[in-house]
């Protein structure tokens, strides 16, 4: 869908606190206008929240995190590869039955 009326090229990107793009630079507190004199104009100024603030940081760090945490893959492969390795066929079927019903309930 296209607007038309909107020029899209003069948008800048809002990255944490920081705005970015044309019209962000510090060379925009002045207008020059008709005869080469200049006035302030107001600065947009974004604020972001504490939610948003942790939510931002949060979704860095899952970024940044490896996919496998092999802290905690290790140990069960020594234990498997030793036979040492045993899980509960009753916490299995436990926790099955938990997800199915968490998804139902989640679909209703």
């Amino acid at each position: 869908m296209r607007i038309k009326g909107i020029n899209t090229g003069k948008l800048g990107r809002i990255s944490g606190n920081n705005v970015s793009g044309p019209g962000a630079s510090a060379s925009t507190d002045s207008v020059r206008q008709g005869g080469g004199a200049s006035r302030r104009t107001p600065k947009d100024d974004v604020a972001l929240s504490d939610g948003a603030r942790v939510l931002r940081q949060a979704g860095e760090a899952a970024h940044e995190a490896p996919e496998i945490r092999m802290e905690m893959v290790q140990p069960i492969k020594e234990a498997l590869a030793a036979g040492k390795y045993s899980v509960s066929s009753l916490d299995v079927a436990d926790k099955m039955l938990r997800q199915v019903l968490m998804e139902r309930k989640h679909s209703l």
